[in-house]
């Protein structure tokens, strides 16, 4: 039997980050402190998470996000939003 898969924490936080900094409903870049995700999550078409990220502002606000993560397939392809 084969171990089971498991995300890419540095990865799936790179992702996360992009995907922060590129919402362009901040009025300038958003500033992030820190991604952080649950670990040793088993790669499953259909498994939905969060990840908080911290330090989210744009110079108007600033405080704590969370970003919905499906994983799509078994490849480990993500949805963020």
């Amino acid at each position: 039997m084969q171990p089971q898969r498991v995300l890419d924490q540095d990865a799936l936080a790179r992702a996360v980050l992009n995907n922060v900094e590129s919402d362009d409903s901040f009025v300038k870049p958003p500033t992030i402190d820190d991604v952080s995700c649950p670990a040793s999550i088993p790669v499953e078409a259909g498994r939905e998470f969060e990840c908080k990220v911290v330090g989210v502002g744009d110079g108007n606000s600033s405080g704590r996000a969370w970003v919905k993560v499906k994983i799509k397939d078994d490849q480990g392809d993500l949805s963020l939003g």
